[in-house]
């Protein structure tokens, strides 16, 4: 009965560790691609960008028309 309980405590603590290394595996990689320099030429995009389909991106014309709006607003 003791190695029943200490199979399910083993298996627990994997459980644990896998869970602990892949939050670190997450937070590691984020920290290394915030800290990544952006490659030639894709400094400034948004001068370049014209839009596309994709309305949720925030160099989109359509969402730039709405912060011009909010803006005129604002000076009102």
């Amino acid at each position: 009965m003791i190695n029943l309980y200490l199979g399910q405590i083993e298996t627990i603590l994997l459980s644990i560790g896998i869970v602990i290394l892949c939050v670190f595996l997450f937070i590691g990689t984020y920290l290394l691609n915030k800290h990544t320099k952006k490659p030639e030429g894709c400094e400034d995009l948004t001068s370049q960008c014209e839009g596309c389909k994709v309305l949720t991106c925030g160099h989109n014309p359509v969402n730039k028309k709405d912060d011009l709006k909010e803006k005129e607003k604002n000076n009102d």
